[in-house]
């Protein structure tokens, strides 16, 4: 129950601060599951966290016109998951939580966007919360061919320094482009934390809830060298990466190689 809340107020808070970035206002009221993407979350929830359900091996389908919020209902089930196997899990919840498998690198990239925000939500909700500060991050990465985000801190790098040689275009080869929870554009100086052994996205916007603590670093990462260093919690990929398992064994670190548990939702 404490889970369901939790992902219901994540949802919230992420569909709030996306009207707060376009200058809009809307009482909390007026944000309401619709009712196929409410039905769907009260289907699924028992085999998702019961590993001798009945229902476990089924596929569960949404299908739904285009722009009809299937995606939404999908981040809702995410935030039920990750926060009930933190709850349930405190010393082997973090790593790994949702693989989410796409076909095109253009709409991977548009899925990943549309996820950040809600990643955002259930991070800021961690931080607050007793029972979940001392854990891991809540975290996103994107894993896709080097054609649409860099593969190695030293690639990532040297688009951040192009862009700061005047080449902003190289920019677009870092994937996000201004901040996922405030909406502040990013600048090649001031947003991205690049040396040959790392990669962070940061918002410098003190007013933003990201950018006035921890040096603005955001929970999101599109570089794959530090995908393998910090498992994110929910990854998104192109299916043709996932051909990366059986070739570089740096993946394992996504089915929970260490202390953790494997991911509990493809």
């Amino acid at each position: 129950a404490e889970s369901f809340r939790l992902a219901n107020q994540a949802m919230l808070d992420q569909m709030r601060q996306a009207d707060r970035v376009r200058g809009k206002r809307r009482d909390d009221n007026d944000y309401r599951w619709r009712p196929f993407q409410l039905a769907f979350l009260l289907t699924v929830i028992e085999s998702a966290i019961r590993e001798d359900d009945g229902y476990r091996d089924i596929v569960d389908l949404i299908w739904f016109p285009t722009g009809g919020g299937k995606t939404e209902a999908y981040l809702g089930l995410i935030a039920f998951l990750i926060v009930w196997r933190r709850l349930t899990n405190p010393a082997s919840g973090g790593g790994t939580t949702v693989l989410m498998r796409y076909t095109l690198r253009l709409l991977t990239a548009q899925q990943f966007q549309r996820a950040t925000r809600m990643i955002c939500a259930l991070e800021l909700i961690r931080r607050d919360m007793p029972k979940l500060r001392n854990g891991d991050s809540i975290t996103i990465g994107m894993w896709v061919g080097k054609a649409t985000s860099p593969n190695s801190f030293v690639d990532a790098n040297d688009f951040v320094q192009q862009a700061r040689n005047g080449k902003i275009g190289a920019l677009r080869s870092l994937v996000l482009e201004s901040c996922p929870w405030c909406g502040t554009i990013f600048t090649a100086k001031d947003n991205y934390i690049s040396t040959a052994t790392g990669f962070h996205f940061c918002c410098a916007n003190k007013a933003c809830d990201f950018g006035k603590q921890d040096h603005g670093v955001l929970p999101c990462n599109v570089v794959d060298e530090a995908l393998y260093d910090k498992p994110p919690t929910l990854l998104i990929a192109t299916i043709d990466k996932f051909a990366r398992l059986a070739w570089d064994e740096r993946a394992n670190a996504f089915f929970g190689a260490g202390s953790n548990r494997p991911p509990e939702l493809v």
